[in-house]
């Protein structure tokens, strides 16, 4: 109950092996994601009679909104961890 009141309050409650777990559960859904899309996409344009080599150039923005998000939390979970072991360094002094 504890991690639970820690996580809602804004309190640390990750260590830097639960901060790996998110980062892939996160990678996971990402890709997920881009299956699911990539592949409703190319059913659509299959119906529509448009081939991907046409569609291609107009795949930069979905490119964009898959890998901006991406490197956003990497960052923000790469900052996590920075803060999570020198806390950790601070208290074993």
């Amino acid at each position: 109950m504890d991690v639970l009141i820690n996580f809602f309050s804004l309190r640390p409650t990750f260590t830097l092996y639960g901060l790996k777990i998110v980062w892939f559960i996160y990678l996971t859904n990402v890709v997920v994601q881009t299956y699911v899309s990539v592949s409703g996409l190319s059913q659509l344009l299959a119906q529509r009679g448009i081939s991907m080599e046409v569609w291609l150039p107009n795949s930069i923005p979905l490119i964009l909104g898959l890998i901006a998000p991406l490197v956003l939390v990497r960052l923000l979970l790469e900052v996590a961890a920075i803060i999570i072991s020198a806390h950790s360094r601070q208290n074993a002094n």
